[in-house]
């Protein structure tokens, strides 16, 4: 399916046409036939020999209402560029054909309309001004055809020229991310909120769950239409009439986006490539304040330009705008900008990225990376999402982009045959980065192991704030590793595999001092913060003794070698296997220790499923 728009200056005749094209009049609202004059957007469609239909937006030629045409051709796939043969080239003829150009419209056909109203000589002055006019512009190449829309002269070749171009246009591919750019929100009697738009991107289906953005309002798909017709489906490049239950009309309005439940994320920031045009007379300014026009939302931003101090007319540059209320966009996405008063087009341009973070000015690498994306090559996209992420998962890379699944992972495929990223069936890194990582938390390990042989590694929780590296990459670097076996996980450290703690001679003599204090007093042992103030050697002695599971650690730095535990662990179990349950203080006089020391064995045993506290008494635990 496709999308025809009509261009050109007020009066011109576009409506006209349309209706002796397809015997629609698009003038829908009472104001538009009292006075002659397209306001807002008109809609009508034509039926093509094959038997499909091409939907028709017709769009306002009057310089007050640009912000409608662009609301109108956002969406389109070919124009009818119309000019009044009476009239000749118009403001507002040079005004729409930069915003085709800008919008990067694929192609159309030139229509000199009302050959009636002139000679035959003024015609071809008229058309030889026009061949001058759309030089360098999409239009260049187009057809041109001269017509009569009152007297009907020429519409049949004018309609035999719109199959052809049809002919050789491809249409708009499904890659499953389907939004609708609101242009129209109504009521109708019976039926409740209904709304229409051009469907890109994707498909949507009857009693399909939607959300409409950046409201982040949700609804229901009662009923489908396209050109009139009820649908169970509808695909890309439709015209689509979409009956909502669940939402009210007053909560919506032209530039709202119907898009698939949870899957487009709001933003209010974008970085784009920014084309002025060469008719203003002053430059862009950093810090300007703009009116952008994104499909059919039209919003305030203020531009920053990264690249340079100003955009000359005819320049180009790379601008980050920061937005006064939230929109939906994609890498890829062409926009118009116009300046708020007075009220013209000074350029457009191609988002390419929409990251949140704030980005420095003339920071040379930055502007390098996004010239390299304005390629729009899926690999380059990629390779520049991973250098400023890190690590992706793989179902959330590029999801912001108007890439299929189809291009994103055969890319991926390719740049891991190139030895670009590495990638598991999950995530996907950045190889610099990622091999990076993995060397430097290797490298804090062996420092670790080299500094305190005595210790089994370092813990997990140390790493952050030793690495600037993103939280989810270093979480699946340290999984990684550990399945890889380069590095071994042992409780809350990470360690080499071939790494066993040891002591030095000294050490070795310090241990046996403090295992021989222990088994004198086994249940009046000294607690930890009693050992460690006898200084350094005597803390890193008992650390190690403690990760090697000789003594253990209870609460208070209540300490018990691991064999007089196992025997007090015994001894629990035979009175209670006797008593069936006993207090703190019964257990203590059978163990002749003191409340200081039960009660945290008791609490230990509570942990590892041998006790179970019941009041004030303790039972056997349940297995």
């Amino acid at each position: 399916m496709f999308v025809l728009g009509t261009a050109g200056h007020i009066d011109h005749g576009k409506s006209a046409l349309v209706l002796a094209l397809t015997g629609i009049d698009p003038d829908r609202l009472p104001e538009e036939k009292e006075r002659g004059m397209t306001i807002d957007l008109g809609f009508a469609w034509l039926s093509l020999p094959d038997g499909s239909e091409v939907g028709i937006v017709d769009v306002p030629g009057h310089e007050r209402f640009v912000k409608n045409m662009v609301a109108g051709v956002g969406g389109i796939d070919a124009v009818l560029f119309v000019v009044a043969a009476d009239d000749g080239w118009m403001p507002q003829s040079e005004e729409h054909l930069q915003i085709l150009d800008l919008l990067k419209i694929q192609t159309g056909i030139v229509v000199i309309n009302k050959i009636d109203l002139v000679d035959p000589d003024w015609l071809n002055l008229v058309e030889e001004d026009i061949k001058e006019k759309r030089k360098g512009t999409i239009l260049e190449n187009a057809p041109v055809i001269r017509v009569s829309a009152t007297q009907k002269t020429g519409i049949k070749e004018l309609y035999d020229l719109i199959v052809k171009m049809f002919a050789g246009i491809v249409p708009q591919k499904d890659i499953g991310k389907p939004r609708m750019y609101i242009d129209r929100v109504f009521t109708m009697a019976g039926r409740g909120t209904v709304v229409t738009g051009t469907l890109r991107d994707g498909s949507f289906q009857l009693g399909e769950e939607i959300e409409i953005l950046p409201r982040k309002i949700t609804a229901r798909i009662r009923e489908l239409q396209t050109h009139k017709k009820i649908q169970d489906k509808v695909m890309p490049g439709t015209r689509v009439a979409m009956n909502l239950a669940g939402v009210e009309k007053e909560k919506l309005q032209r530039g709202d986006v119907i898009a698939r439940l949870n899957q487009d994320q709001v933003i209010h920031s974008v970085t784009a490539k920014v084309d002025v045009v060469s008719s203003v007379t002053h430059p862009l300014k950093h810090n300007a304040s703009l009116l952008l026009i994104l499909g059919t939302t039209e919003l305030l931003a203020r531009a920053r330009i990264l690249d340079k101090d100003q955009i000359p007319p005819a320049g180009s540059g790379l601008v980050q705008f920061e937005c006064k209320t939230y929109l939906l966009a994609r890498i890829g996405d062409h926009f118009i900008l116009r300046l708020p008063s007075p009220q013209i087009t000074i350029g457009g341009g191609m988002v390419l990225d929409v990251s949140p973070k704030a980005v420095k000015k003339k920071d040379q690498a930055l502007i390098a990376d996004l010239q390299r994306r304005a390629s729009l090559n899926p690999s380059d996209v990629i390779l520049s999402e991973l250098g400023k992420e890190g690590l992706i998962l793989k179902k959330e890379i590029l999801k912001a982009s108007n890439f299929s699944q189809e291009q994103i992972q055969s890319s991926l495929h390719r740049l891991e045959k190139e030895g670009k990223i590495f990638s598991t069936l999950e995530f996907v890194a950045d190889i610099t980065k990622w091999n990076r990582a993995a060397d430097q938390i290797i490298s804090i390990i062996e420092e670790a192991h080299r500094r305190f042989p005595f210790k089994v590694g370092v813990k997990s929780a140390e790493f952050p704030g030793r690495l600037n590296v993103e939280p989810t990459l270093l979480d699946q670097m340290i999984k990684h590793l550990i399945k890889e076996g380069r590095i071994v996980q042992q409780g809350v450290y990470l360690k080499l595999p071939t790494h066993q703690p040891k002591l030095s001679s000294d050490q070795m003599a310090l241990s046996e001092k403090i295992l021989e204090e222990f088994a004198a007093n086994p249940l009046a042992a000294p607690t930890k913060d009693e050992i460690n103030v006898r200084g350094p050697e005597f803390e890193q002695v008992l650390l190690f003794l403690i990760e090697q599971d000789r003594i253990v650690e209870l609460k208070e730095g209540i300490l018990l070698r691991k064999e007089d535990f196992e025997k007090v662990k015994n001894l629990v179990t035979e009175f209670l296997q006797k008593r069936g349950q006993a207090t703190v203080s019964e257990l203590r006089e059978h163990l002749s220790t003191t409340r200081k020391y039960m009660v945290p064995i008791l609490e230990k045993l509570d942990q590892l499923g041998i006790t179970q506290r019941e009041g004030d008494k303790r039972r056997l635990a349940k297995r």
